[in-house]
């Protein structure tokens, strides 16, 4: 059985490592827009005819291309890559409808308003709204102010014909991001809302409410966006709760006498995308970091990036994920311009520190790093849940697992506990060959300060530890709750495949982590 599902894997574990994130995302769009002209051509009835579809299309990348690379070159700011055309695409599926004069203007303009958001609505650096939501949102105030040419967006990926094709891409996306948990949530928040809707007011059925409402389209392409939603898994829950709930509530508000805000899908989205700001300030990462960087060895395909902050070191937790960036002006499309990276450094420490690895000929990004022609990245994004529970190391116990260049969030940790008491904390680090061994000083350090460390050579261990009675050998006596009734928690980090494999196997050899999953806690490195 476990041959059967890592052979299925295997097709997700290649595309994880050739697809960012940001490509798996634009690919998916792609499909679908191939699928919006096959349906076109083959159903009478679907509306909008292929040349409808294609002017759109051509309007939205223009525009949006246009205005991008104009404003930056005005603002002499290099543009991310993909990151425009993942937006037209996005506006080419939400804006267009009524008659032909009105599409292509409220597609042109909505286009220009999302490039015009990424550096308007911003705070220090950093957005503030989706530039998608922004075009939309823009669209829907100059309709209702009678603007020209502009109509309200249409939204018309909202279609029966589309649906079997959404929920493909949609869950092929997903899969791909692993964003599945926001996912879910804004799912069910808007299954109950659109309930609780029908059983106040009636009027349609279920069916008619999934057909009409674009919910898996924002599910899979809009709600994930990472810069504009929050980044921890609590405040995403909340995010994509309040999203679902507001996108269906058929709720509206009375502003004055003569105008009434409906939470329509693109209002339910800026109100998220206003949640997760609140949510980046009270947190504290909320600007955008420049960071001064060289490169240099490590080890063998495994190298340091240390950064000097301008403006203030970032604010992380130790095991939190960054996303760097490195805009570029040449290859607009495909030539990915960010990669997470975990911090190495201790939090509030100078320089700023990142580990990784290359595998092979180094993509363009890590190429540009390793060569010095990148010597200014921008830290985009701090999150994730990967942190120490907030008692250790006075009480509790920790149990870290790491393959390769997973060691990098443990190194952060223990640098971030340095001079205390490290009794109830056990590490291990597996390595592919001797010659990947990294940051043994940091090693020796909890060695010294009482933990257990074990760095083990395995090229079998390295893609997972599968057997349980390995896995209590090299996590020694504090595994599996040794000391009574105290939590042991378990961070497992590496590449997909150790994560999976090994974290099957922790839940094998605790039995108590199957009621409470919480105790394991899981970071995957893609490797791009």
């Amino acid at each position: 059985m476990k041959s059967v599902l890592v052979r299925l894997e295997a097709p997700l574990d290649a595309a994880r490592r050739l697809l960012t994130p940001y490509r798996a995302v634009l690919c998916g769009l792609v499909v679908l827009a191939v699928a919006a002209f096959v349906v076109s051509a083959v159903d009478a009835e679907f509306g909008y005819r292929p040349a409808d579809l294609a002017v759109w299309l051509v309007v939205a990348v223009v525009a949006g291309f246009v205005s991008s690379y104009a404003i930056a070159a005005v603002l002499r700011v290099p543009p991310n890559s993909d990151s425009w055309l993942i937006t037209a695409l996005i506006l080419f599926f939400v804006l267009p409808g009524g008659s032909e004069d009105t599409a292509v203007a409220t597609v042109a303009t909505g286009a220009v308003i999302a490039s015009a958001s990424k550096y308007l609505i911003a705070w220090r650096r950093r957005l503030i709204v989706n530039p998608a939501v922004a075009g939309a949102v823009g669209c829907y105030a100059l309709a209702y102010a009678g603007v020209g040419q502009v109509d309200f967006p249409f939204w018309w990926v909202a279609a029966e014909p589309m649906l079997i094709p959404m929920i493909v891409v949609g869950a092929f996306v997903v899969t791909l991001i692993r964003d599945w948990q926001p996912v879910t949530v804004f799912v069910v928040a808007s299954l109950v809302t659109i309930g609780v809707v029908e059983l106040v007011r009636g009027g349609q059925d279920l069916r008619t409410w999934i057909v009409s409402s674009p919910m898996l389209f924002v599910a899979a392409i809009m709600l994930p966006e990472p810069l504009t939603s929050p980044a921890t898994r609590l405040h995403r829950l909340i995010y994509a709760a309040l999203v679902g709930v507001l996108m269906h509530c058929q709720y509206t508000v009375e502003v004055t006498d003569s105008y009434t805000l409906a939470f329509v899908p693109e209002v339910a989205l800026l109100v998220g995308c206003l949640y997760a700001f609140v949510v980046r300030l009270a947190t504290r990462t909320a600007r955008r970091v420049r960071l001064d960087v060289t490169a240099e060895p490590l080890a063998e395909n495994t190298y340091a990036l240390h950064g000097e902050p301008a403006g203030g070191a970032p604010a992380f937790r130790a095991g939190q994920w960054s996303s760097v960036s490195v805009p570029r002006w040449r290859a607009p499309v495909w030539v990915g311009s960010r990669r997470v990276f975990s911090f190495v450094s201790a939090p509030k420490g100078t320089p700023v520190e990142f580990g990784f690895t290359v595998s092979g000929e180094p993509s363009a990004f890590k190429a540009a790093l390793l060569d010095g022609r990148a010597r200014r990245v921008w830290v985009d994004e701090i999150g994730g849940d990967f942190v120490l529970p907030r008692g250790f190391p006075s009480t509790g116990q920790v149990v870290l697992l790491a393959s390769g260049i997973g060691i990098t969030p443990f190194v952060s940790m223990v640098r971030s506990l340095a001079g205390a008491d490290l009794s109830r904390l056990s590490l291990v680090h597996v390595l592919r060959s001797p010659q990947r061994a990294v940051y043994e000083a940091e090693l020796e350090q909890a060695r010294s300060a009482g933990a257990q460390v074990v760095t083990v050579v395995g090229p079998d261990l390295a893609d997972g530890i599968d057997d349980p009675g390995r896995l209590a050998e090299l996590v020694g006596p504090l595994g599996a709750g040794d000391r009574g009734e105290e939590p042991v928690h378990y961070y497992v980090s590496g590449a997909p495949v150790f994560v999976e494999r090994t974290t099957a196997t922790v839940r094998r050899f605790d039995a108590a982590t199957r009621l409470r999953p919480w105790r394991i806690h899981t970071d995957s490195f893609a490797g791009y």
